[in-house]
């Protein structure tokens, strides 16, 4: 079974280099290609990771960001998590960030607006979802510490109900999150990921030249399992 296998490769792979120079046309000349529209779009969103010198195990992590149509106008807006200063050594504020799309390529920060900056957390990722089916998405932002649940009120803001619905006092190493009926019930569940039992208080010393302190990777810290959360709430 080897050899018809690497036969079929081998003419696969012959057919594409025909289609990509058959025609004496580099394959790049007619491929796609992205420009940079970031400062002509009017996103200023700048990442802050709280570094200051301790090099701590959650800075090695980027930030999540989402496409979020949350004023159901047809048009993607986007939401940016965002990090924050550690305790004792706050230097600037920082929050997640919501741009509103204006139809014409551009976007407003509307964050203040939404009732998205209401309070700094050190956030990783994001997952939207209609959790309660009303119509309108929800934004579920994981986080070092305690993550949040916003609900979209419908009017182009949103109210923290991490405590409402019975997630909060969960202070865990959050990085990731999906939204899954797993029971075919009509409701979203919530599935959280989680990276490493980690804190201030245990972080460890590694170096790579034996003088100064260097990351570590999170192979050096035990494991944390995922969370399932079920749905109760009414659609």
């Amino acid at each position: 079974m080897k050899q018809p296998a690497a036969a079929l490769l081998v003419l696969a792979f012959s057919l594409f280099l025909a289609a990509s120079h058959g025609s004496g046309t580099p394959a790049a000349a007619s491929g796609v290609t992205f420009r940079d529209v970031t400062q002509q779009s009017g996103i200023r969103f700048v990442h802050n990771n709280g570094a200051f010198g301790k090099k701590y195990l959650p800075e090695t992590l980027g930030a999540g960001v989402a496409f979020i149509d949350y004023d159901n106008d047809g048009w993607p807006d986007i939401f940016l998590v965002n990090s924050t200063d550690w305790p004792g050594h706050a230097q600037k504020r920082s929050t997640p960030k919501l741009y509103h799309n204006n139809h014409d390529g551009t976007f407003t920060d509307v964050t203040h607006k939404a009732g998205l900056d209401a309070e700094e957390f050190y956030g990783m990722g994001v997952a939207v979802g209609d959790f309660d089916n009303d119509g309108y998405d929800d934004l579920f932002v994981t986080a070092y510490g305690q993550s949040r649940l916003f609900h979209n009120n419908g009017n182009g803001t949103f109210t923290d109900v991490t405590q409402k619905f019975g997630l909060g006092g969960i202070r865990e190493f959050s990085t990731s999150a999906a939204w899954i009926d797993y029971d075919k019930d009509g409701r979203l569940d919530l599935v959280v990921a989680n990276y490493v039992q980690w804190s201030p208080e245990t972080d460890l010393y590694c170096t790579l030249d034996g003088k100064s302190k260097s990351y570590c990777t999170p192979e050096s810290y035990k494991g944390m399992s995922v969370r399932l959360w079920h749905s109760a709430s009414p659609c």
